[in-house]
């Protein structure tokens, strides 16, 4: 390789490097200025100020604050992805699920403020229906299972959506304060409610 590529090839990896640096910037700026205001109060130059970086740098990353947002929430639901996939060993398991719910809630607890910005009465995105259709639709695999296998007869969409919005609408509202209950005492309800543990008399 010649000189002048190798050069070229370093500063395209260090050009690369610090994009993602200001991209990482970005988001830590936007969930503290999301958790502090709101999304419908926080800025896109405020963000970029918070970060230390121009607004025209905000624009190189993103269109406006909400993608900033949702790629903050893509990520908390990447955190949550191995629990809802229904082919993974186990899956569909009381054991299994505990430990799901377990994983579930200590991402909610370390994106809380993430969680309540999403949940926030002044933010009219539709953004916490769409993770619900989300989390409905992973789960809708794991129902049409289980339901099968143990003769339920039972609509396994329909039971995903209103697994999907329980957990969803439970964990939003102890993000909002974790002192309400404990994390254990959140577990035991969403167990006990959970479609798979439906009583012979659902049959």
């Amino acid at each position: 390789m010649s000189e002048i590529s190798i050069h070229s090839e370093t500063q395209t990896n260090g050009h690369t490097t610090r994009r993602l640096e200001t991209r990482h910037k970005l988001l830590e700026a936007g969930a503290a200025l999301f958790a502090e205001a709101g999304v419908r109060a926080a800025t896109s130059t405020a963000i970029a100020r918070r970060a230390g970086v121009a607004t025209g740098t905000f624009y190189l990353h993103f269109p406006d604050k909400h993608a900033l947002f949702e790629e903050l929430v893509d990520a908390a639901l990447e955190e949550m992805r191995p629990q809802l996939d229904p082919e993974r060993p186990g899956a569909g398991s009381d054991e299994s699920m505990r430990r799901d719910l377990e994983r579930m809630l200590e991402v909610a607890q370390r994106r809380r403020n993430l969680i309540r910005a999403v949940f926030d009465r002044g933010e009219s995105s539709g953004l916490a229906e769409r993770i619900q259709d989300r989390i409905a639709l992973a789960l809708a695999q794991r129902y049409a299972r289980v339901f099968r296998e143990r003769g339920i007869r039972l609509h396994p969409g329909a039971a995903a959506q209103a697994r999907a919005a329980l957990l969803v609408r439970v964990i939003a509202w102890w993000a909002e304060e974790p002192g309400r209950a404990t994390q254990e005492e959140i577990i035991d309800v969403l167990m006990e409610l959970a479609p798979g543990r439906v009583r012979e008399g659902a049959q």
